[in-house]
Formats: structure tokens, sequence, C-alpha cells
């Protein structure tokens, strides 16, 4: 995986991984349908970027040691 300085973008905002686990357990007990249209954008791109990292396989350690 690349190592990305944030997690999720919206406009000028940058979400770090550790605030998009936060937003998922802040928003855990809510529909999704009663979130703003912002929130559901959010929330789909940490889904999609969590199935990236789960499909990649792991890169092979190159290290001669």
């Amino acid at each position: 995986m690349r190592n990305s300085k944030y997690t999720a973008r919206l406009d000028n905002i940058y979400f770090l991984s550790r605030v998009g686990s936060t937003l998922r357990w802040a928003t855990q007990d809510v529909a999704r349908e009663k979130f703003a249209v912002d929130i559901k954008h959010v929330l789909a791109r940490l889904d999609r970027l969590e199935a990236r990292v789960n499909a990649t396989p792991p890169q092979p350690d190159n290290d001669p040691a």
C-alpha cells in the first residue's frame, strides 16, 4: 500500500486514518440515510480505501538480511 498522508479528502478537508475510524465509531448507531451528503461521501471513500487495502496482497520484503 502506498503511504498516504491522509485517508480521505472532501474539498479542502483532509481526513487522517484515525479520524476516519473515529467518524465510523461516532456514526455507527445512525442510519446512513440520515447523514449529510458530505458524510456519506467520506464514509463511502473510507469503505473503498479499506476494500482496496484488504484486496491488495502484502508486498514481499526484499531485505537481503
